[in-house]
């Protein structure tokens, strides 16, 4: 027995002053980056990104993870997933005077993915699964999402992964939900899966207070899988979680500014878990004055834009500043422009609206105006994901310019998925080429339908959300463009980044609001409300007959029932009262005045 407890200890000791053997050995990478650019009309946009990149080994698992969140990599072993995209998002972004942004999300939740074809198991039960998972993930309504608000495109949506050799083509899911309220509860699941979570590094500033006042936020969780090599023949796994937030300056007394006005605090430092953490401010337009000096300057020229950015690196400024130890970071940005003077910056080379026309509730028209702006013709996709409780007439699309209403356009191709109601949405895909400097009109009619009484949300009258549409195209430039390329993880692998083939951009129009017709809700309330009176009175009678004895009770001569008592009571009170009166009068009686004479009765008569 103790021969046993010695060579035991001798194994595990030998165990301990081993080297770790290299399938503990992560190789993963996490960076941290923050762009920031100031708006023209007095508003500061400011992206987070937090990648992780993970070299996943064939000897490694996807349930053992190091830098990666678990939840995130069970999400893609169990349900057999090539790529995920999750927004929740708050505001509309306007592009016409914003710009484009990084990552451009839909209002409310927005949810895709692609799945590799597995005979065993259906898409449309692993996508009910995932669904229900992310909604306990992050706090959200994504349980919601069922095959009546699901779509698949053919056109609209590209993916951003890499084509593995001998796989079948990716199986694609889509849905959005534009009445989801993004609050607090999303973005504290959302910050548990970085690294180092909310305690340190750029995802500190994140603070509730501050991002949900701002005019416009937007949380991403995208996942990929990517080669590792040419022949794909091992995987890297990316997680990339991004925030983008637009602040109205003009709500923080004046057009200076700096991180700390922002967000409510410095940047207590990097993420110790971080390979790099770089903050990126965009000085093209450079008419303010900047508190501090980069560590470099960054001039990126693609597409025929040219951007000027400054770098600044937290970790080295750590080292150099603070000598390893905890420092906090801060950018004051002095304006230098007269505050009466506002600057319109040049419109982006595409834009778009949406809204709803008619009159009544028996029948609209949905109308999506597009307005190119670049020298050349633009060709596009709109996609329009329409709700099965809104039906679409197909035969009254129309396509015309806007100045020229009797040049009708014709679309390039059409894809029609016709709608099943509470089963399956309405589907319409068309390419369409605009020509240059011009502005066009697309749209088509709808009914307004009834609905079931359950079918109603408790706040009927406040009206029936539309997703926004979706229109994709190539740009032949770059202008107002800071979207990443597609083989890129890193935001500074988009400097000087030219693409021959175009640059790939995704619009999201406004959601709409409908007013559907609705059923008198408080006829149901006064109908449950009389029937329920009408039972509480008949109940009360009909119990008391049915459980209670009727029984005669004599009288008990030997106690004083309460009235009676009460009854004495009064009489003695009026006995008293009587006396003291008659005392009273005798005594008034008695004692006459002085000058009166009184006779005696009782002397005896002296006649």
């Amino acid at each position: 027995m103790t021969k046993n407890c010695l060579w035991s200890a001798v194994l595990l000791a030998l165990a301990l002053l081993a080297p770790p053997s290299k399938a503990t050995d992560f190789a993963d990478v996490f960076d941290e980056e923050l762009y920031i650019k100031p708006l023209p009309d007095r508003f500061v946009y400011s992206y987070f990104q937090f990648t992780t990149r993970w070299e996943v080994g064939s000897n490694d698992s996807l349930l053992h993870t190091n830098l990666v969140a678990r939840p995130l990599a069970e999400l893609v072993h169990h349900f057999g997933l090539q790529e995920l995209h999750l927004s929740f998002t708050y505001g509309l972004w306007r592009y016409e005077n914003w710009g484009f942004p990084v990552t451009d999300a839909g209002p409310g939740a927005e949810v895709w993915a692609w799945f590799d074809p597995a005979p065993s198991t259906s898409i449309d039960e692993r996508w009910k699964l995932l669904c229900g998972t992310l909604s306990g993930l992050f706090c959200a309504s994504l349980g919601f999402i069922d095959r009546s608000n699901t779509f698949e495109p053919v056109y609209s949506l590209r993916p951003q992964t890499h084509r593995f050799p001998g796989q079948a083509e990716p199986v694609l899911r889509y849905a959005a939900l534009p009445r989801e309220i993004v609050c607090t509860e999303n973005l504290t699941p959302w910050a548990k899966l970085l690294p180092c979570r909310s305690r340190e590094g750029m995802v500190s500033l994140l603070v509730p207070d501050s991002v949900y006042a701002s005019n416009y936020h937007s949380l991403g969780v995208h996942i990929r899988k990517l080669c590792s090599d040419s022949a794909c023949r091992e995987f890297q796994l990316e997680v990339k979680q991004t925030v983008s937030v637009v602040q109205d300056l003009r709500l923080f007394d004046g057009p200076n500014w700096s991180i700390r006005k922002l967000f409510g605090q410095g940047m207590e430092g990097s993420c110790a878990l971080a390979t790099t953490s770089n903050v990126y401010l965009d000085v093209t337009e450079s008419s303010f004055d900047v508190s501090q000096k980069p560590h470099a300057e960054v001039i990126s020229v693609r597409g025929g834009a040219r951007t000027s950015l400054h770098q600044y690196d937290v970790k080295q400024f750590e080292a150099s500043v603070a000598k390893g130890r905890r420092a906090m970071f801060n950018l004051a940005i002095m304006d230098k422009r007269d505050p009466g003077v506002l600057v319109v910056a040049g419109p982006p080379p595409i834009y778009a609206k949406r809204f709803i026309l008619g009159v009544g509730q028996e029948r609209g028209r949905i109308v999506t105006r597009i307005t190119n702006n670049h020298w050349g013709p633009l060709e596009l996709v709109v996609f329009e994901n329409i709700p099965w409780f809104v039906p679409i007439y197909l035969h009254t699309l129309t396509i015309k310019h806007q100045d020229h209403a009797d040049q009708r356009i014709e679309p390039a191709f059409l894809h029609y998925t016709p709608g099943v109601q509470r089963e399956r949405p309405y589907g319409l895909e068309i390419g369409v080429r605009i020509p240059a400097r011009s502005t066009i009109e697309l749209a088509f009619d709808f009914d307004y339908i009834f609905l079931k009484w359950q079918e109603y949300p408790p706040d009927a009258n406040h009206g029936h959300y539309i997703p926004s549409s979706i229109i994709s195209l190539l740009l032949p430039s770059a202008r107002n463009y800071t979207s990443l390329p597609r083989e890129a993880s890193l935001f500074r692998q988009s400097f000087n980044a030219t693409q021959q083939a175009g640059y790939f951009l995704q619009l999201r129009t406004e959601s709409l609001l409908l007013t559907l017709p609705t059923p008198d809700f408080s006829m149901p309330y006064n109908v449950i409300c009389l029937a329920c009176t009408v039972v509480a009175l008949a109940f009360g009678p009909i119990h008391n007959i049915s459980t209670k004895r009727i029984t005669a009770k004599g009288k008990e001569s030997g106690k004083t029932s309460l009235g009676d008592k009460i009854r004495q009571f009064f009489r003695l009170k009026d006995a008293a009262t009587d006396e003291e009166e008659e005392r009273t009068q005798s005594k008034e009686l008695g004692h006459g005045s002085a000058g009166e004479e009184t006779e005696d009765l009782s002397a005896p008569d002296t006649e």
